[in-house]
């Protein structure tokens, strides 16, 4: 048996060439570059090292036969883009027909959603493992799709022979794999016989399996520039082995046997993000899924208009100044106060490879073009119950952020980053800010915190993925 990795010089945006599903509700995505190949598969063979089929490996750097969600989140590593993903992928090894065992060049699984109006999601429990497709397979699976980057889409079917993709660089041909999406509520693993989950129909899931969850959709590609066609009737993929004690006999299966595993790793905030905060309000939320977050825990309007007022529970937040016409001080001001729980650095990790930022949602109210607004920094020594114009906390009109928006209702990105950093070095666990205007006179209004749109600061973790 040969096994050799491929690699080459090409970038990420050529690698993702046909790797877009064809999805149009709302989903997240991440790219993970290949990790390793053990013969290890911690749900089905737990604790049996080198006793299962080869497999590849994505995600989690330290995954083998005895990983846990408990090993997932103590060893973050990834080779995920995204850092709060420290979820286990892997598939069975791919052996082209000329016997060459060959690695993947990267995956990118899509977390998908269908009709969540009716039947919204619920976030991944801790602990979550799910398999796809049957390693005993012979004929073609609703759930396994294949592709030859130069062909005609996605198929059920093995038989096209792939040609060199676009660029002539290399032959590229993927596996998509859709897992199950409708969790049974109770066991965390599958076992042999024995389902943990099960696919919706039209976005509705049985009986047996009530719990909605994302659809993970794992699309593995593999790009290989050595060779100018591929029969995909021809490829082979590992099979369980022969053991003879602790010597491998290798089995090899066609193209139908394809299957792939999956141990969530996500953190909490993350799952949770991605369904509540994201998919179920429709939304594609890209790479944004945050590693931790948290919603605004207070907001008022002060208002110069009303000096002595207290309005602790907004049901919305008003922003409004002029610098003009006699300056800020002569002319009237309303400014919406913010208060947040900072989200904690993770321990252990780069933290050059996070940053903060504020997700916001509203708009400018006037329809005339685009301007800025600004948010300066302040002290938390306000309490949202009593704090009014007269009594608030003083406001440092040197900005923090500045964002720029216009009249469209929609969620909206601020650059934190430094100033949050500067908060937990001089040891504090929250932070505040006053939203301020245009300076020329403009109103804008943003949903509070106790909207389904609340003001969020995230914490998100982002990579670029290895180049191959």
């Amino acid at each position: 048996m040969k096994r050799t990795t491929l690699t080459t010089a090409l970038s990420a945006p050529v690698l993702l060439l046909a790797m877009q599903a064809a999805h149009a509700g709302p989903q997240a995505h991440v790219v993970c570059g290949y990790s390793h190949t053990l013969g290890d598969d911690a749900i089905m063979m737990f604790g049996r090292p080198n006793e299962a089929m080869l497999h590849d490996f994505f995600g989690n750097t330290h995954t083998d036969a005895s990983s846990t969600r408990e090993t997932l989140r103590e060893q973050e590593e990834t080779t995920c883009d995204n850092k709060a993903d420290g979820s286990a992928y892997w598939a069975p090894s791919m052996r082209l027909p000329d016997g060459t065992v060959v690695t993947p060049a990267y995956q990118k699984t899509y977390y998908q959603a269908s009709n969540v109006e009716t039947w919204p999601l619920q976030p991944f429990p801790a602990g979550l493992s799910l398999l796809a497709g049957d390693h005993h397979g012979a004929a073609p699976n609703p759930h396994i799709t294949f592709l030859c980057a130069n062909g005609k889409g996605y198929t059920t079917k093995t038989g096209e022979v792939c040609g060199l993709r676009k660029g002539g660089d290399a032959v590229q041909f993927n596996i998509g794999i859709q897992f199950p999406n409708c969790w049974d509520g109770v066991n965390l693993k599958p076992s042999h016989g024995v389902a943990n989950a099960a696919y919706d129909t039209k976005g509705q899931c049985p009986t047996a399996f009530p719990v909605k969850i994302p659809t993970v959709n794992m699309n593995i590609a593999y790009v290989l520039p050595s060779i100018t066609s591929l029969d995909t009737s021809k490829v082979q993929l590992s099979l369980d082995p022969i053991m003879h004690g602790d010597t491998r006999e290798e089995l090899w299966g066609s193209l139908y046997t394809a299957h792939a595993d999956f141990m969530n790793g996500w953190t909490e905030d993350a799952a949770r993000f991605m369904t509540e905060l994201c998919m179920n309000r429709g939304m594609d939320c890209g790479t944004t899924v945050p590693y931790g977050y948290s919603k605004a825990e207070a907001n008022v309007v002060l208002s110069s208009l009303q000096p002595e007022t207290s309005q602790p529970d907004p049901q919305v937040l008003l922003v409004q100044d002029n610098w003009q016409n006699g300056g800020r001080t002569k002319n009237s001001e309303t400014l919406s106060l913010v208060k947040f729980t900072i989200p904690a650095l993770p321990a252990g990790q780069d933290p050059s490879l996070f940053k903060y930022r504020v997700r916001i949602y509203g708009g400018k109210v006037e329809t005339d073009g685009a301007d800025q607004i600004f948010f300066y920094p302040t002290n938390n020594n306000w309490d949202p119950s009593s704090v009014s114009w007269a009594t608030r906390p003083a406001c440092n009109y040197n900005s923090d952020a500045v964002l720029y928006l216009n009249h469209s209702r929609e969620y909206r990105m601020v650059d934190v980053d430094k100033a949050v950093r500067k908060a937990l070095a001089e040891g504090k666990t929250e932070i505040s800010w006053y939203i301020g205007g245009d300076r020329q006179g403009n109103h804008y209004q943003f949903e509070p915190a106790g909207s389904e749109q609340s003001l969020v600061l995230m914490l998100s973790g982002f990579k670029t993925t290895p180049e191959i």
